[in-house]
């Protein structure tokens, strides 16, 4: 079944398999009165079929199939917008040990109604929480702000909007659950966005001039080996994390990062 999703992944073959199968239901509905015509129609949706299946279980699809899954990738999205929206914070409530949110700003995290009470619900069954931000007042926020959808969106303004959000909500746990969800801020490149929940990642990687909402998207797992993506992102978040250009966000420094015209690094 797995394989199965992956092959029909790619909306092309969705497309083939769709026109094989009206070709058949045309022949069919032709038979009792236009024999001839019926076999023409029938004998296209059989061959157009015949290709798709051919391509499934061929080698080169096999071929295609297995190299990604032994890189550990399990599935992609041309465009996060495809990912299903109800499928982020569904990820979030199978969490059972960390979920990491590594991001910009996490506007549409902090914006679905679903994400405060999974997040609370998580925390109290013993998941450590990860929220990385991109620093408001850092250098590397410059350049995305005039990217980020050409401009039109005030990239600054909505990742102070969303520390406010994540630390009050923070606030409002109860002690032993505040340490549980740490906050950070990085001042980084931001080329890339992760969603890790357990040993399961969903990746995007931002374009360019391009609004985040557009960028590639892979779910990728572990693999016994280390040249994998998974391990190459995890290497990557562990860098960003023990990196001297990021800042945990605490009380004492929590106004410099959310106060609108501060744009000096605080940490």
């Amino acid at each position: 079944m797995r394989r199965l999703a992956f092959f029909f992944n790619h909306h092309y073959w969705r497309v083939v398999v769709l026109v094989g199968v009206l070709c058949e239901a045309v022949a069919a509905w032709l038979a009792s009165g236009h024999t001839i015509l019926a076999s023409i129609v029938g004998g296209i949706g059989a061959s157009v079929l015949a290709t798709a299946i051919v391509s499934f279980a061929g080698p080169s699809g096999e071929e295609a199939y297995q190299r990604f899954l032994s890189l550990g990738v399990t599935n992609f999205y041309s465009s996060r917008n495809q990912v299903p929206n109800g499928d982020w914070v569904r990820r979030l409530c199978d969490a059972k040990h960390r979920c990491i949110l590594l991001g910009q700003a996490h506007g549409n995290w902090l914006e679905d109604p679903g994400f405060q009470p999974a997040l609370v619900d998580r925390l109290r069954n013993g998941v450590h929480v990860e929220m990385f931000f991109l620093d408001p007042g850092g250098k590397a926020v410059q350049l995305r702000q005039q990217e980020d959808s050409i401009g039109i969106r005030d990239t600054k303004t909505r990742i102070r909007k969303s520390l406010r959000a994540i630390w009050k909500i923070r606030s409002e746990l109860e002690p032993t659950l505040k340490e549980q969800l740490r906050i950070y801020v990085y001042d980084a490149t931001p080329s890339l966005g992760v969603t890790w929940i357990d040993s399961v990642m969903l990746v995007t990687h931002y374009l360019a001039g391009s609004s985040n909402l557009t960028s590639p998207a892979l779910v990728v797992e572990p693999r016994p080996v280390s040249d994998t993506p998974y391990a190459t992102y995890d290497q990557n978040v562990s860098r960003i994390r023990a990196s001297s250009f990021t800042h945990e966000v605490t009380a004492d420094n929590i106004g410099g990062y959310t106060h609108e015209g501060t744009d000096e690094h605080t940490g």
